[in-house]
């Protein structure tokens, strides 16, 4: 702490509030002083005014003489009220000046009791150098002025009484004013020059506290400092994670901290003062123990800096610690002992070799995983696996960005799916993109990328999955699902099959028999006409009778009607035979543009006999409706799920409700940059958590056997992936449910939405496939 601090914060009095308190201190005391000599005064006066004259004769009668009631009576009035004020008024001004008065007029009194003898007067000068105690030049003021008044006054009236002699010269009281006002001018030089004396006696007096404050505060301050270092440095050495331990020149301990204590199981730091290390080191130790070694003979140019032992604890655990140790001097660089550490690093040890395998592990996967900078996006570092991968070396990473290896995705792109990524809670940004070989071969990734610190700067982690295996498998499934689709409505379509062939082959048998009968008349037409006796008037009533035999009117009329009933049989066999093949084809790599209203059309062909039995559905799809690219048998199977499963929520919801009418709609409509299709039926519906699941694999509400759970999956699966699309579910139990399903136009366009509540666990960014 600096001096200018202390004195800021020291409260010093002044040498003007010394001297203040010094003056008053005197002039209380004065006050008291002069409040006993105006009682012994008055004693005085009534002793001599009884002494020299008690009495008075008036012929033969005695009386108390005026003197004496003078005396009491004037001393009283002189002594009572100004005892009261020094009593209780000391050192106030107005004190000073009344006592000064009452002295005074006291002389007064003396001189008159005296009968104005010379002697007398001298009671004055011995009055006014008893006022110079007050130290206050003011207080002769009303002395002189009380004093020259009296000798003045009475010099007119009663000279008898002041100068003793009744015809005094008329200067006389002047002459006693000059005497007067000589002494108090030298009373009030000495009464200057005692103040000077205690305005310098305040100064020194003022220095002398600020300078012996100035002293303690900073004796304070010093030792509160120390007593603060004291107490961080033991702080530290209780709190700093290493055991530490000093001994002295012959090897004892002087002392240690809690943790080198707690190592060996003692109860606290003060029970090592005076042991050895013998005492606490297990003698294995010691034997190969450098630390020991040299706390036992400690080298003065030597010290011990990280050196690795190995100690064993008080629950007989062996540690291996980091050691070391250094000798201790005194001011006069004598070394009276040693100052030894070591901290236990057996788990770092531990991490470390788990980091070195868990850091092979990673080396070694299959799976890539690439480290790029946070700011310029380039490779820091990469696993053996990327590696290969790619068919990259060690030594091109630094010259390498993902935009590299990123079908179509730059860098900018990157960045941005990144931070739109990095706002959602889970802080991850996952895709599916292709990764472009160094050999310009291309195979797709699932890439999951989160944020981290590497060697001290941001940087983001990328996890990236091969997935042409897995995709190959989804394909399968998909297919499989598919075939499992149509197994389950094989017996329906063939049913729907069925009645058209039905009408098919009865209209054929109705051809056959007609045919036959027209070979027949158009036979009796030609042996009629080859007949030599046939004359022209015979004709007519031959040609008659061979049309009834043949019934040729009614062969004219049904056979067009059989035709056309049997064209309209085919072409019902071919559109279901056609929707089958649609669905059933494994679809193509690529998007082409397509007609979903088509594709609609041919669900509800294909699935009719599952929902004809339970329900009506009805198609309001928009005329409107534009092509758009997509998949078109995965979007057929898209249609066929959710028109069957409600048909199964109507059927389920009409075993407990036979009267209900059940309903299916179906529409389409174009909303803005999408298309929009919604399955809505009146079955169960779902509860709230139904709904959180409804899109989960191999979740199913069905009984065992009647659904396998990968039906909506799929759904989800095929419009989110491979459309970029969205699928909803809006549901009440016992009203219905709705699946919305919304495609984009464009097939670069995403419409997923992070606030979605059936969207995946990650936030995941659609690859620009």
């Amino acid at each position: 702490m600096s001096t200018h601090e202390l004195e800021t914060n020291t409260p010093v009095k002044s040498a003007q509030v010394l001297f203040e308190e010094y003056l008053q201190s005197r002039q209380i005391n004065a006050d008291r002083a002069l409040a006993v000599v105006l009682a012994l005064q008055w004693a005085f006066v009534t002793g001599c005014a009884i002494w020299i004259s008690p009495y008075t004769w008036i012929g033969s009668q005695r009386l108390i003489h005026m003197h004496v009631w003078t005396a009491i009576a004037g001393g009283g009035l002189l002594t009572v009220f100004p005892m009261f004020l020094a009593l209780y008024f000391p050192g106030q001004r107005m004190t000073r000046m009344i006592m000064a008065i009452a002295q005074m007029q006291f002389s007064a009194l003396l001189i008159h009791m005296m009968g104005g003898r010379i002697e007398s007067h001298f009671h004055i000068f011995g009055s006014l150098a008893f006022l110079a105690f007050y130290k206050d030049p003011w207080v002769f003021l009303p002395a002189v002025s009380t004093i020259s008044l009296d000798h003045l006054i009475r010099s007119f009236f009663w000279p008898e009484s002041v100068f003793g002699i009744l015809s005094p010269s008329p200067l006389r009281a002047l002459e006693h004013t000059g005497w007067v006002a000589f002494e108090t001018a030298f009373l009030i030089l000495g009464v200057r020059q005692n103040r000077r004396s205690l305005w310098q006696l305040a100064k020194v007096q003022s220095s002398l506290t600020q300078q012996r404050d100035l002293l303690e505060e900073r004796v304070r301050s010093r030792t509160s400092e120390i007593e603060q270092q004291r107490r961080i440095q033991d702080t530290i050495l209780q709190r700093i994670p290493a055991a530490v331990f000093w001994r002295d020149n012959e090897g004892y301990f002087l002392g240690c901290n809690e943790m080198f204590s707690d190592f060996f199981g003692l109860k606290s730091p003060n029970e090592i003062i005076g042991k050895r290390m013998t005492d606490i080191i297990p003698s294995n130790d010691q034997t190969h123990n450098r630390l020991s070694s040299f706390c036992d003979s400690p080298d003065e140019n030597v010290e011990l800096v990280n050196i690795e032992e190995t100690l064993h604890n008080y629950a007989g655990e062996s540690r291996v610690v980091l050691a070391g140790a250094t000798s201790l001097h005194d001011h006069e660089h004598n070394c009276f002992g040693t100052l030894g550490s070591f901290l236990d690093i057996t788990d770092l040890k531990h991490a470390e070799s788990r980091g070195k395998s868990l850091a092979n592990l990673i080396q070694e996967s299959p799976n890539e995983l690439y480290i790029f900078d946070a700011e310029t996006l380039r490779l820091v570092e990469a696993n053996r696996g990327f590696l290969r991968s790619i068919g990259l070396e060690q030594e091109d990473l630094t010259h390498c960005s993902p935009q590299d290896f990123l079908r179509g995705i730059s860098n900018h792109d990157l960045r941005q799916r990144i931070m739109i990524a990095m706002a959602d809670p889970s802080e991850r940004c996952a895709f599916n993109a292709v990764h472009v070989r160094k050999d310009g071969t291309e195979f797709p990734v699932h890439v999951d990328i989160h944020r981290s610190t590497f060697e001290a700067r941001p940087v983001y982690v990328a996890f990236a999955t091969d997935l042409s295996d897995t995709q190959a498998m989804e394909r399968q499934l998909a297919q499989a699902q598919k075939l499992e689709s149509m197994g389950q409505l094989a017996a329906g379509i063939a049913h729907e099959i069925n009645t058209p062939m039905q009408c098919v082959s009865g209209n054929v048998e109705f051809l056959t028999m007609s045919y036959e009968r027209l070979f027949q008349f158009t036979d009796g037409l030609f042996e009629l006409l080859k007949n030599p006796s046939l004359n022209t008037i015979d004709v007519p009533s031959q040609l008659e009778t061979l049309t009834k035999q043949h019934r040729y009117d009614v062969l004219r009329e049904q056979t067009p009607d059989a035709v056309e009933e049997a064209s309209q049989a085919v072409m019902r066999v071919i559109e279901i035979v056609r929707a089958m093949k649609a669905m059933s084809h494994p679809g193509r790599q690529e998007m082409n543009d397509t007609d979903v209203n088509t594709l609609i059309q041919q669900a509800a062909i294909i699935s009719r006999n599952r929902y004809k039995y339970v329900a009506e559905l009805e198609l309001d799809l928009a005329s409107d409706l534009p092509q758009i690219p997509a998949f078109g048998a995965e979007l057929s199977q898209v249609f066929i799920n959710l028109i069957v499963n409600a048909a199964d929520a109507i059927a389920e919801r009409k075993a407990n409700e036979p009267e209900l009418e059940g309903k299916i709609l179906v529409t389409s409509a174009r909303k803005d940059n999408q298309v929009e299709f919604r399955v809505t039926d009146n079955g169960t519906g779902m509860s709230a958590d139904i709904r959180t699941k409804v899109f989960n694999q191999f979740f199913t509400t069905k009984d065992v056997g009647k659904g396998t759970g990968m039906g909506l999956s799929l759904t989800y699966n095929i419009v989110t992936t491979k459309h970029n699309g969205t699928v909803r579910v809006e549901s009440e139990p016992n009203v219905g449910s709705s699946f919305i399903v919304s495609l984009p136009m464009d097939s670069s366009q995403s419409l997923a939405d992070n606030s979605d509540a059936e969207r995946p666990d990650t936030c995941c960014v659609p690859a620009l496939l």
